[in-house]
């Protein structure tokens, strides 16, 4: 049975090595900043939309201060949108269940030792999510301690690991925002664009200080593969970007920057010279080649750049590319190495014999 290296890196999905190949989608984001508008992406699966939201992240979180912006997070807050999502799930998550059983347990208790009755708040049943922990991001753990209307919030699940002491910008993604029901995004007018939401449970609403300086930045990001088609409405409210699968000369430079760094972790007990980096590279342009031509051969889901990368770092592990790379003229030994990494690549049946048959 053919047996693959259970290996993996630090580097397999840095952002610091992630390339933004698109001078236009770099604009966008710049605007997306300075506007204070969500930015919504869409693009076929694996071209790196939510990969994007980690990399601005890093970036403005490593940078000066901004337009008078206060400092950024360097990591996004995550919303990963369901089938079943309600615009409340974006802020906040209520455990209901938990809320009633804990409070029929100290109840029965209270009653079988003939004692009081002990109040159960909801706080600790209620565990912010991404936008919810981005605007209260915006006034930071001192400021909420510090504020009589709103310092019991500081009683919620997760308060004291989520929330940082001072006010900070931040970055929100909320991936794959077609996922979810129609009205999800028709929810989130008023609350995306006045960045305020309210928790129902403890009859609070919590609104972005915009009158603070330095100004709390909250950069939003939104990923779609089209599944559906989004409101109007919604759309009028956000930037829209559509990142196209890149070219061939781009994905050079994509394979480049992320193999790179991990063939440096992969090899770091037996570092490659330079001039084995450079071999190995020319093998990996290659492989794009081969990429570029079963692409177009395949009926159906057509593999993209997540896929390719995930393609080439297999058959790196299984040493198909020592020695010269000729994908017209291949010894058995790499042809077996191949045929064992169709699945990386193809999603149907028959784009998986096409493949068989060519090899």
């Amino acid at each position: 049975m053919f047996t693959i290296k259970n290996i993996q890196v630090s580097s397999a999905n840095r952002p610091d090595d992630y390339v933004i190949h698109d001078h236009e989608l770099t604009e966008a984001v710049n605007m997306s900043i300075w506007l204070q508008k969500p930015l919504l992406l869409t693009g076929a699966p694996g071209t790196g939309k939510t990969q994007l939201a980690f990399k601005v992240a890093q970036e403005l979180g490593k940078a000066p201060a901004l337009n008078g912006f206060a400092p950024f997070l360097s990591t996004p807050f995550v919303f990963n949108t369901k089938t079943t999502s309600a615009a409340s799930d974006l802020f906040y998550y209520y455990d209901a269940v938990g809320h009633f059983q804990k409070r029929n347990i100290i109840n029965t208790a209270a009653q079988e030792n003939k004692g009081t009755v002990e109040e159960i708040t909801p706080h600790s049943f209620i565990q912010l999510n991404a936008l919810g922990e981005a605007i209260i991001q915006s006034f930071g753990k001192d400021a909420i301690l510090g504020n009589e209307d709103l310092q019991a919030l500081s009683r919620l699940n997760g308060f004291n690991k989520s929330i940082q002491n001072k006010p900070a910008s931040s970055v929100v993604l909320i991936d794959e925002i077609d996922k979810a029901p129609r009205d999800f995004p028709n929810d989130l007018l008023n609350e995306i664009e006045h960045y305020e939401f309210k928790i129902q449970e403890l009859n609070k609403q919590i609104a972005k200080d915009k009158s603070q300086k330095p100004f709390p930045a909250i950069v939003v990001i939104m990923t779609s593969n089209f599944e559906k088609n989004l409101p109007d409405a919604f759309l009028r409210r956000c930037l829209f970007y559509h990142i196209p699968s890149p070219g061939k000369e781009s994905l050079y430079k994509i394979v480049s920057s992320r193999m790179a760094p991990y063939l440096k972790e992969l090899y770091a007990e037996n570092a490659l010279t330079d001039e084995e980096l450079a071999k190995k590279m020319k093998g990996f342009d290659k492989a794009v080649d081969q990429f570029y031509i079963l692409k177009d051969r395949f009926k159906d889901k057509k593999p993209a750049t997540s896929e390719l990368l995930e393609w080439i770092k297999v058959l790196e592990l299984n040493n198909f590319f020592t020695g010269d790379v000729d994908f017209t003229n291949l010894p058995e030994d790499k042809k077996t190495i191949l045929r064992y990494s169709i699945p990386i690549l193809a999603k149907t049946k028959d784009d998986m014999e096409m493949i068989r048959k060519e090899l």
